[in-house]
This record gives C-alpha cells, structure tokens and sequence, in this order.
C-alpha cells in the first residue's frame, strides 16, 4: 500500500514538473525569427504608414466617430508613438488589431521605425 501511493506520488511529481519546465513564455520572434523581414531600410511613407492604415485605420478602430485616439496621419501616429499608445507593447498588451495580431515581421519594422525616433520619411 505504501509502495503504491509512492509510485503514485513519483509520477505525480513528474507530471507536474514536466508541466511547470514544460510551459515557459517563448516569444514567435525569438523561436522562429522573422525570416527576410528588411528592419533596416523603414520608412513612415513606405512601411509604416500602410501597416498602420490598413490594420488600424481601414479597420474601423483609429478613425472619427470612434471612441478611440486617431491614427489618421503622420501628426496622430507620431504624438501616440510618444505617448506609448502605439508600439509593441500596445499591440501586445491590447491584443490590437482585433482581427488578429500583426505578422511579427511588422511589429519588427514598427519596432525599428520607433527606435529610430519614429522619423517622418
């Protein structure tokens, strides 16, 4: 009897700390890279801009009549990139945009484009 609620106890430890190893916070970036995602040459106008329109604006969310801020512009993006309403974390943390997340490849280029001081280009 007691043999058995050992064995029992010895599994149970196992299983639970196969979970616990088992269950970590891999980032999709870290485990799978973002593969031939250009981050050096980002500009406002030709990557940012249409990453933004059409995954916050086109969507309906970041426009007038909304009870959201606004990302119509270079102006609006710029002062929500400042005030941290727009980045990674944003995304991250508000599950944004609501149709699903951005392809890491564009948060990585979003991430590039703030880094660089979020430049009007």
């Amino acid at each position: 009897m007691k043999r058995k609620i050992t064995e029992k106890l010895l599994v149970l430890t196992f299983i639970v700390g196969g979970v616990f190893y088992g269950c970590t916070y891999d980032n999709e970036t870290e485990m799978y890279g973002i593969g031939d995602c250009d981050t050096t040459d980002v500009s406002f106008s030709a990557t940012i801009e249409p990453i933004i329109v059409t995954n916050c604006a086109i969507a309906g969310c970041h426009v007038p009549g909304n009870d959201r801020f606004l990302l119509r512009d270079y102006d609006e993006i710029k002062e929500n990139v400042d005030n941290g309403s727009v980045g990674r974390h944003a995304i991250r943390d508000r599950d944004m945009p609501p149709d699903g997340p951005l392809p890491p490849c564009e948060i990585a280029q979003l991430d590039s484009w703030i880094k660089a001081g979020a430049p009007n280009n």
